[in-house]
């Protein structure tokens, strides 16, 4: 996100933007109706020397006709007044539209006077050329000769020429105007440029800055997450590791209670047994009931001496100790195929992988469990059994082609399974059950063994 001040300049500077846009837009459009006044006046000035044209050709017209008297200078000295009557209106027009209010006036009131004069000198020529028409050749040369007409004309180009020179001074400063106008529109949109740029540099450093404390803040969060990370994979560490060690515990508990049961409870079954038999051999002759009642107490201490081995076998099995894990296992398994008749298929890593006490338990009660199952519940006639080992893992699957189940309804009630379950995820590893009802069972378990166990 932008912070406050990147957004406050950003403001600032769409601000000038649009404000220098409006100013040049205004300054452009001053310019060009200032040309256009400029124009208009030149015309003006090119209308009145017209004028002044106008009114010398019809006085050539005149004196042209007078000289000869051929009616083909009559045309061009109609045309030539018609034209300066024409001028003046377009004068006065051009002046009502380019001059300011207080020149308007003097220069309208110039234009009347040079109407007037046209006027008065149209009046004067007329009159010529009609004494001329009429053969009064003498007084019509006296109509021309008279000052009148001299001092007409004279007015008429005195005022022209002010006219022309006022308007000429009107271009001068129109065009000063138009060069302050094109000034100030060149500072406006050079320092509304400049301003601008400023700005955008203020911003780009603003937002560089921005962004580097983001970078950095970005840098020491993911250190941070980092330690997080680490920290929290020591302490799923050591919380498995304390859950091995529970475990651990458990099968050493296991394994004591399994050796003084053996120790203890069978020499009590072994002395019981031999005094039975002594008995039996005392009174077999004086009293055989009694003998053959004893034979059948001897067969129930023989059940509980095999009870008391399944017992003790199932705490701790005794060839873990004698043989190690991978026989042991490998015992385990065909034992409980040949007392199922399973038709086994068993793959076992080689014996020289080693694995530590611990997670060789958690792996062989497992198993232990699985096969108990399968015994069980599953009425299966072939199991298999796949251990695989890498260096971070044991993979172990077991399937049978029993009855199956609906593991969603079994997952409560079972509690071999949630055992499994529990001695697995406890030490972060991954335990699935697929089944279908018949169509078998399917365990497959993934555990860590990249611990150190204390």
């Amino acid at each position: 996100m932008l912070g406050g001040r990147t957004i406050a300049m950003l403001c600032a500077a769409l601000l000038i933007a649009i404000a220098s846009v409006i100013f040049s837009d205004n300054w452009i459009v001053s310019m060009n109706r200032q040309g256009e006044v400029i124009r208009l006046i030149r015309v003006n000035i090119a209308t009145l020397n017209q004028l002044k044209a106008d009114l010398f050709e019809a006085e050539s017209a005149q004196r042209g006709y007078m000289l000869t008297k051929r009616t083909e200078y009559v045309a061009p000295f109609n045309d030539a007044l018609n034209n300066a009557r024409a001028n003046v209106k377009l004068s006065e027009r051009l002046v009502t539209e380019t001059s300011s209010q207080l020149n308007q006036v003097i220069e309208l009131d110039w234009l009347k006077a040079i109407s007037s004069s046209i006027e008065a000198k149209s009046a004067e020529m007329l009159l010529s050329i009609r004494l001329v028409q009429e053969n009064k050749i003498e007084e019509a040369n006296q109509v021309m000769n008279l000052d009148l007409g001299m001092l007409q004309m004279q007015k008429f180009v005195q005022h022209t020429d002010e006219l022309i020179k006022q308007q000429t001074a009107d271009v001068d400063a129109m065009m000063e105007k138009r060069k302050s106008t094109a000034i100030l529109a060149r500072i406006s949109v050079i320092g509304g440029s400049l301003l601008l740029i400023f700005l955008v540099v203020l911003v780009i450093k603003q937002l560089l800055n921005e962004l580097y404390v983001k970078s950095q803040l970005q840098l020491q969060a993911a250190k941070e997450n980092e330690a997080y990370e680490k920290k929290l994979q020591h302490q799923a560490k050591l919380l498995r590791n304390c859950t091995l060690d529970f475990q651990a515990d458990v099968e050493r508990e296991r394994q004591k209670l399994s050796r003084e049961l053996h120790d203890e409870l069978g020499s009590i079954f072994t002395a019981t047994k031999m005094d039975i038999a002594w008995v039996i051999k005392k009174v077999k002759a004086t009293a055989p009931d009694i003998a053959e009642k004893l034979k059948k107490t001897s067969s129930y201490v023989d059940k509980g001496i095999q009870f008391q081995r399944n017992i003790v076998q199932e705490l701790h099995p005794a060839m873990l100790t004698t043989f190690g894990f991978w026989p042991a296992l490998n015992s385990l398994i065909t034992d409980a195929a040949e007392r199922n008749n399973w038709q086994l298929s068993l793959n076992l890593p080689d014996e020289n992988v080693n694995l530590n006490e611990t997670i060789s338990l958690v792996t062989y009660r497992i198993v232990q469990e699985t096969l108990n199952n399968a015994h069980k519940y599953a009425k299966a006639t072939a199991v298999s059994v796949d251990v695989i080992v890498d260096e971070q893992h044991i993979k172990l699957e077991v399937q049978d082609n029993g009855v199956g189940m609906d593991t969603e309804l079994e997952k409560e009630k079972t509690h071999g399974l949630k055992g499994m379950r529990h001695r697995v995820t406890a030490i972060g590893g991954h335990f699935e059950i697929i089944s279908e009802p018949g169509k078998g069972v399917l365990m497959r378990t993934l555990i860590p063994i990249d611990f150190e166990v204390a």
